[in-house]
C-alpha cells in the first residue's frame, strides 16, 4: 500500500526534525523544507554532504584485516 502525499510529507518533515536533533519551535521550518524537498526544489544541507547514489560513490573497497603473526 502506498502512502498518500500528505503522509509522505509528514514523514519527511519528521525525518528532518530527527536529523537536526529534535529541536523544539522549528515545526514550520521543517515542514517548509519537507515541502521543498518533495517538490525537488531544495539542495541538500551543507552539513549533511551531497546526496549520492551508490553508483556515484563507486564500488566500496573491501578492507582486509592484517594478518598477525602467530604466537610461538
Amino acid at each position: 500500500m502506498h502512502q498518500s502525499d500528505s503522509e509522505q510529507l509528514r514523514a519527511r518533515a519528521y525525518a528532518i526534525w530527527e536529523r537536526e536533533g529534535c529541536p523544539s519551535g522549528r515545526d514550520q521550518e521543517h515542514w517548509d523544507l519537507a515541502v521543498k524537498e518533495m517538490a525537488g526544489q531544495a539542495a541538500p544541507s551543507l552539513d549533511q554532504g551531497a546526496w549520492r547514489t551508490p553508483q556515484e560513490e563507486g564500488p566500496r573497497r573491501k578492507v582486509e584485516k592484517p594478518i598477525s603473526p602467530r604466537a610461538a
